[in-house]
């Protein structure tokens, strides 16, 4: 193979990896833009809903992207999707069906305390959410 051949094919892997790399890295935007795009906005990032929380989880899985997990508040039956980036709520039901899309960087940040069952770490008992560098939390080092 002459080296312009070489040059040719290096060339179309690194352009090809290029693209792969953004399309990887704008998938969890789907749910950013998805929400809005199949949902009435309330205020902010609330959105109008109809059905029960599980009904309106499976249609945002199905419709516009399956969850990275998934989990249902029993007392409040509150239902979580969490992505990459996003964490979706649903709450209430029929009139009262709300889609609340957050990002995960102010989750993250100590914005909130209680996300819900299944998704961990929680916040440390002690602080008003985030992380208290306690390292308490899943996968910590002892």
């Amino acid at each position: 193979m002459k080296s312009s051949s070489y040059y040719f094919a290096s060339l179309c892997c690194l352009l090809l990896a290029a693209v792969a790399f953004i399309f990887m890295s704008n998938q969890d935007s789907s749910v950013a833009s998805g929400i809005p795009k199949n949902y009435e906005r309330a205020a902010g990032d609330t959105f109008y809903c109809q059905g029960t929380p599980e009904e309106v989880a499976d249609e945002i899985e199905q419709k516009i992207k399956p969850a990275q997990s998934r989990a249902t508040d029993q007392s409040t039956g509150s239902v979580y999707l969490r992505y990459e980036h996003n964490l979706v709520e649903i709450s209430g039901q029929g009139e009262e069906c709300r889609i609340n899309l957050e990002d995960l960087n102010r989750v993250n940040g100590g914005s909130f305390i209680y996300l819900g069952p299944g998704f961990r770490p929680a916040s440390p008992s002690s602080s008003s959410g985030g992380s208290s560098g306690s390292g308490s939390g899943a996968g910590s080092v002892k």
